[in-house]
């Protein structure tokens, strides 16, 4: 099986230098051709020339797979030699400076289990803390949301002013008493 192990899309420093992908193999040696990555839902990457040794990484840069990847909002999908997808993980918010999105647990294929970590491009993932390894990440939950900022808290608020007034309509149609009070 080949995992999508590791990535680095926010480097400390220029991103163009830093940035890469790694992948693992926990099985025999692959050969890569017609095999494809896929990078933030838009830019396939062709792995024709590639291979990944048993039990081994394969570490994609810039320069020998012209890979560029987002700081915000990430993804990378994996492709095999039949099109189908093999292996596929994604993080929301803002990638920390410095720290690449690392697969934290093997066990659960059908759950991400990844985690921002120190780098370790071609060895094992470095879990900083313990604790960290055995937490699950579920897909789609930010793992650092920004803060909502004025236009998200205007919004709320103008859906709240408009729903309000229905509210309360509604509740004086409803309750009688409440009626008569107002409108005697």
């Amino acid at each position: 099986m080949i995992y999508i192990n590791e990535w680095l899309p926010n480097p400390a420093g220029p991103d163009a230098g830093g940035e890469f992908v790694e992948l693992y193999n926990s099985a025999a040696a692959v050969q890569l051709n017609r095999w494809t990555l896929l990078v933030d839902g838009k830019k396939k990457v062709s792995l024709a020339g590639f291979s990944v040794p048993s039990r081994g990484y394969l570490v994609l840069k810039k320069s020998n797979a012209k890979i560029a990847l987002k700081n915000t909002n990430g993804g990378l999908s994996l492709y095999g030699p039949d099109g189908r997808l093999v292996d596929s993980a994604s993080f929301l918010g803002t990638a920390p400076e410095g720290r690449s999105y690392s697969r934290v647990d093997y066990g659960a294929a059908d759950v991400q289990h990844f985690a921002f970590t120190l780098p370790s491009p071609g060895s094992k993932n470095k879990t900083e803390i313990a604790q960290i390894a055995s937490r699950g990440y579920p897909a789609g939950v930010p793992l650092n949301p920004s803060d909502m900022g004025i236009p998200a808290f205007l919004g709320y608020l103008i859906g709240v002013a408009a729903l309000l007034p229905a509210i309360i309509s509604y509740a004086i149609q409803k309750n009688k008493k409440i009626s008569e009070l107002l409108f005697p």
